[in-house]
């Protein structure tokens, strides 16, 4: 059975696409937006189609015959313009009419872990979105599988990026919010046991093993202490104050709001059955080394 991924030219796209294809899946489709993306991923051995995810008619016809649809549209590094909850609500609605109406029988979506925060959902637009996809894919009546992870850490990744940027590197809010961040390859290895899995309808937690403040993961991507600035404006100073701090580190205000949270996996949510995360030592060395396109790194 055939397997879509919209959203596959981002970095945890390119990686669920090499993980499902590693895993032996015959036909994988990957939906993409932008032309340049489309070779690195049929070069991995993916059919491609060159769509924008908002297409209904264009989804639906690339999903026929599909067994099992994965989201992966609505991230948080949007495109500057874009609004932080439309840009994830409305693509969600349009795959979700597109799954139903081709029968597919199971779907998949992303959603940070700060999710789960009702202090931090109830503030950021981006959150608000991603619980209210969450709420529609279980209403859905599809099978699914929700993945609720912590920040994503890859090599190319804006994150990866933004950590380890010139000095001072702009940290969002105080620098102590709590996160456990967690591998590509090992988000992409739980889409591909969703897809593996006999019959589902779950939401798991999906982090690293290893929980520090946002201040030492920056410390941690350097190698050693290094001076910082903090972006204060991002905690309850509201969107004017958010959008002075973001525009200093190209950051918009919603990615600022969602960074300054916690990021650390629900404790009332089960992970992926029989994975084991990377540590951040061994997710570090996967950032730093050459594992692209695929993105296999640790294991």
């Amino acid at each position: 059975m055939a397997i879509l991924v919209t959203g596959a030219g981002g970095l945890v796209g390119r990686a669920a696409v090499a993980a499902l294809l590693g895993q032996g899946v015959e036909h994988v489709r990957a939906v993409v937006r932008d032309p340049g993306q489309v070779e690195p991923l049929r070069r991995l051995g993916a059919k491609v189609a060159l769509l924008d995810a908002t297409d209904p008619d264009g989804l639906r016809a690339a999903m026929d015959g599909v067994f099992t649809a994965c989201s992966l549209t609505g991230g948080l590094w949007t495109r500057p313009g874009e609004d932080p909850y439309a840009s994830v609500a409305g693509p969600a609605r349009v795959f979700l009419a597109a799954a139903s109406a081709a029968g597919v029988r199971r779907v998949v979506v992303c959603s940070p872990a700060a999710v789960g925060s009702p202090a931090a959902a109830g503030t950021s637009p981006h959150l608000a979105a991603k619980a209210e996809v969450e709420r529609m894919v279980i209403g859905s009546g599809l099978e699914h599988a929700i993945l609720r992870c912590t920040h994503v850490l890859g090599p190319g990744g804006r994150l990866v990026a933004l950590l380890g940027g010139g000095a001072p590197v702009p940290v969002p809010g105080d620098g102590r919010q709590r996160v456990a961040p967690v591998w590509v390859g090992d988000v992409a290895a739980a889409i591909a046991a969703a897809d593996d899995a006999v019959e589902l309808a779950a939401s798991w937690a999906l982090a690293g093993p290893d929980e520090l403040s946002f201040d030492a993961l920056v410390d941690a991507v350097h190698g050693g202490p290094v001076a910082k600035r903090h972006l204060h404006g991002a905690a309850g100073g509201g969107d004017a104050a958010a959008g002075a701090a973001g525009s200093l580190a190209g950051l918009t205000p919603s990615q600022l709001e969602v960074l300054a949270a916690d990021s650390l996996p629900d404790p009332g949510l089960p992970a992926p059955p029989g994975l084991v995360p990377a540590s951040l030592a061994e997710t570090l060395t996967g950032v730093a080394g050459p594992v692209r396109p695929g993105v296999a790194g640790p294991a």
